[in-house]
């Protein structure tokens, strides 16, 4: 059974919530969530220790370690690609993308699965659902050529399959998505993947 994820403190709302680069344009953006801004404002801005961080987010120590990491990747992410970055204010919203073998249910599979199941998840709840042609399936291509675009069209925080490997994994983490594998996985639980490591 997940956890109940942790009510954030946050408090710094950034004058600017969205950046990219003078010299080239990038289709791709990457999605900074608005608790990882948090972070890197208390760390890297405050000069806070991590322990002294998370108390000031109410968090804890190992969940602030996460959300830092991860602003960190992202971060580097854009720099290294020239991506677009993108500071979401909404901390309780997030997008998951699985791999699934079946269209009307929840099925796992590896990543050239013939479907896409994407929830949208809002405040706890699953706002939107759909079911989507997985075009690997479809056109038999390499799951690293094709999904970090689709991802990054549907603005995916998560991506889930039975199996992922290492150069589809960079791919996605090069787009800000992260990547989880699970062999089994209901709906409940998608309800809480923002507050759960891997």
């Amino acid at each position: 059974m997940g956890r109940d994820k942790l009510k954030r403190k946050l408090q710094f709302k950034p004058m600017c919530t969205s950046f990219g680069s003078l010299s080239c344009k990038s289709e791709d953006t990457i999605y900074l969530l608005h608790e990882e801004m948090e972070a890197l404002y208390l760390m890297d801005n405050q000069g806070l220790y991590q322990v002294d961080a998370a108390l000031q987010m109410e968090v804890s120590r190992s969940t602030f370690a996460r959300i830092i990491k991860n602003a960190r990747e992202k971060v580097t992410m854009m720099l290294i690609t020239g991506a677009n970055l993108v500071i979401e204010d909404e901390k309780d919203e997030y997008r998951i993308m699985l791999a699934s073998m079946e269209e009307h249910s929840l099925e796992l599979g590896k990543p050239d699965a013939p479907f896409l199941i994407l929830y949208h998840i809002y405040e706890n709840e699953i706002v939107d659902k759909q079911v989507l042609e997985n075009p690997v399936f479809t056109e038999n291509k390499r799951p690293g050529q094709l999904l970090p675009i689709v991802c990054n069209e549907y603005h995916v925080n998560f991506f889930i399959a039975t199996s992922i490997g290492v150069g589809f994994r960079s791919a996605l983490l090069s787009k800000g998505v992260y990547t989880h594998t699970r062999k089994k996985l209901n709906e409940d639980e998608l309800l809480q993947w923002n507050s759960l490591g891997d």
